[in-house]
């Protein structure tokens, strides 16, 4: 099987190369080749998280060759400057025909979960996977659920899974199903452990949560870190551009998220990631698996 990952997971994500801030797409890659997939990796060349399914209109992309050094050397890595959804378009459509048909988009392994509304719609490697299903392409969004450094049996164990559950998946792929979106505990063994079927909990923000304004004074400071120099201030029409521009820093706020997962309902991603568990659907070859956040999102995109 021909798989493009993608890394937000053909592989495809939302965090970009080997590195500490991406440390689960070397090992899920080579978990994939010892399976006896054909692996091809096109992912952005840095960090691209919470940019959704975004395409950067008007932008010329670049595509360079990767190879990390413990790849084999029939394996294709690309690195795009572009968000993980341009990333499927150009693996899916122009960098991969030499190598056949792509069966399969798989977007991650995310680095730390990606459950409710609000993060599976914000989430780079969601997106990434979502591009793949409106070019008629199954696909998987990946998120391993945790961002605190893992012990490498630890890595080994849910990348093991995570091979399993493609493997699964693709072979006994439901009805109106485009795309799954997998959370996987990064606990010991989670391979020996149950596969759990939740729904995502939609939630809302309830404020601005995301950005926080900066003083007079930080918008200099800022001015000034990236020139070097005092900030110049021009003007219009006799009025000062400098003191009517407003700047917002990234600076999210996720207590009403939070609260949000605090209050979630039995039966959805929320409720099983705080509790540990969900409602539990058994599939006959999947019975022996626990602790595995599955949330099947189905549209109409066919």
């Amino acid at each position: 099987m021909h798989i493009l990952v993608k890394q937000g997971e053909q592989v495809v994500n939302d965090d970009g190369p080997p590195s500490e801030h991406s440390p689960y797409v070397l090992p899920f890659v080579s978990a994939l080749k010892a399976a006896g997939h054909t692996v091809s990796v096109v992912i952005p060349d840095t960090a691209r998280s919470w940019i959704g399914k975004a395409h950067i209109v008007g932008r010329t992309l670049k595509v360079t060759s990767y190879l990390p050094n413990t790849v084999a050397d029939d394996e294709e890595w690309m690195l795009v400057d572009g968000t993980p959804a341009s990333c499927t378009q150009l693996g899916l459509f122009h960098l991969l025909q030499h190598r056949g048909p792509v069966d399969l988009v798989v977007s991650g392994p995310n680095h730390g979960r990606n459950t409710t509304s609000i993060y599976n719609l914000s989430s780079g490697t969601v997106g990434g996977a979502l591009e793949a299903a409106l070019c008629r392409k199954n696909a998987i969004a990946l998120s391993f659920a945790s961002k605190d450094p893992q012990p490498l049996e630890v890595i080994q164990s849910a990348c093991k899974l995570s091979v399993e559950l493609v493997n699964h998946l693709c072979q006994n792929w439901a009805d109106g199903v485009e795309l799954y979106c997998i959370n996987v505990p990064m606990v010991p063994e989670v391979n020996l452990r149950k596969i759990l079927y939740t729904t995502p909990l939609r939630n809302f923000w309830t404020k601005s949560s995301l950005f926080q304004e900066l003083t007079e004074a930080e918008r200099r400071n800022e001015c000034q870190s990236y020139t070097g120099q005092q900030p110049v201030t021009p003007s219009y029409n006799g009025y000062s551009l400098d003191q009517q521009a407003r700047q917002f820093r990234w600076a999210p706020e996720l207590s009403d998220v939070h609260r949000s997962v605090a209050e979630s309902p039995s039966g959805t991603d929320a409720w099983a990631v705080k509790e540990g568990y969900t409602r539990y659907k058994p599939s006959p070859s999947m019975s022996e698996y626990s602790q595995v956040l599955i949330s099947l999102i189905k549209a109409s995109l066919r």
